[in-house]
């Protein structure tokens, strides 16, 4: 097969498609090689044209992949952002991500609420019928605890107190907390009689009971620094008449305000607290003087 080896001074249009050997002859600047096989000269412009084609392509793709590299890195720096954004929200919700003054913040409300539970005021949770009608089971009550620093308590005062030592005897510690109404001060003569608390040889009217006792106790004087407690439920309360007075240092505050339930919100300081009060004697003795 003969052999063609083309060494043009100016090459022919490639666009025309008909070029054939023949047209070939025409031009004297080509001769033949016999080391060079012949190929059709439509395959030979094919082949440039694919080789030109090609090396476009790859300036097209490296234009391409350089302008991808760049979005890839914006991607990317898009995407790290993305991750900065989230390594500074971090595993928690916001909410719970504190800074130090939100701490210090949190740590003061804190030391706040405790002291003023502790010093001024705390919530209570009626457990029992013990002072029915006045608190029910589930009322809640606050309890403050600054008056008593100057005075003593007095009667009518609705008190909450640490059982005493005589019923931590029996089973109770001291973390066990009751609710009682004092009716006696130190110095006082507390007695119950014929269905009527009586004090100083005066009989109570007492509207707040739910019932009168229907029990009998024999006249108790209430010692110094002690107090005479008693559930507004007479007959079913466990309170001074069965385990005798109760010491003042255990008394942690006086009831000031019911909370709860929303339709029984009221205070619960008695109109008649610190009443002074005389013996029926002292009041004989002083009518004659009048």
């Amino acid at each position: 097969m003969p052999s063609l080896s083309i060494f043009p001074t100016s090459l022919p249009s490639l666009q025309n498609p008909n070029l054939t050997h023949a047209h070939l002859s025409k031009f004297s600047n080509f001769r033949l090689n016999s080391t060079v096989p012949l190929t059709p000269l439509r395959t030979f412009r094919r082949r440039i044209l694919c080789k030109a084609l090609r090396d476009s392509g790859e300036d097209i793709k490296a234009v391409l992949k350089s302008d991808d590299g760049g979005g890839g890195g914006g991607g990317d720096g898009d995407g790290g952002g993305d991750r900065d954004a989230e390594k500074k929200e971090g595993p928690l919700p916001e909410w719970l991500n504190f800074t130090t003054d939100d701490a210090k913040t949190v740590l003061a409300a804190i030391a706040i609420s405790l002291a003023f539970r502790t010093f001024v005021a705390e919530p209570r949770y009626i457990p029992s019928l013990s002072m029915y009608p006045t608190f029910d089971v589930g009322d809640r009550i606050v309890a403050e605890k600054v008056s008593y620093h100057f005075r003593k308590p007095c009667a009518s005062d609705i008190v909450i107190f640490k059982s005493p030592p005589v019923l931590q005897e029996v089973g109770y510690s001291d973390d066990d907390v009751f609710i009682k109404r004092v009716v006696a001060k130190e110095g006082d003569i507390v007695e119950v009689r014929k269905g009527h608390l009586v004090v100083n040889g005066v009989e109570r009217n007492e509207e707040y009971i739910f019932e009168p006792p229907a029990y009998e106790m024999k006249p108790t004087r209430v010692p110094e620094n002690y107090v005479f407690v008693m559930g507004d439920n007479r007959n079913n309360s466990y309170d001074s008449h069965v385990w005798g007075p109760l010491p003042a240092k255990n008394i942690i505050g006086r009831s000031v305000l019911r909370y709860w339930p929303p339709n029984r919100i009221a205070g619960t300081i008695s109109k008649d607290s610190c009443p002074v009060e005389t013996t029926q004697e002292s009041v004989e003795t002083a009518l004659p003087s009048q």
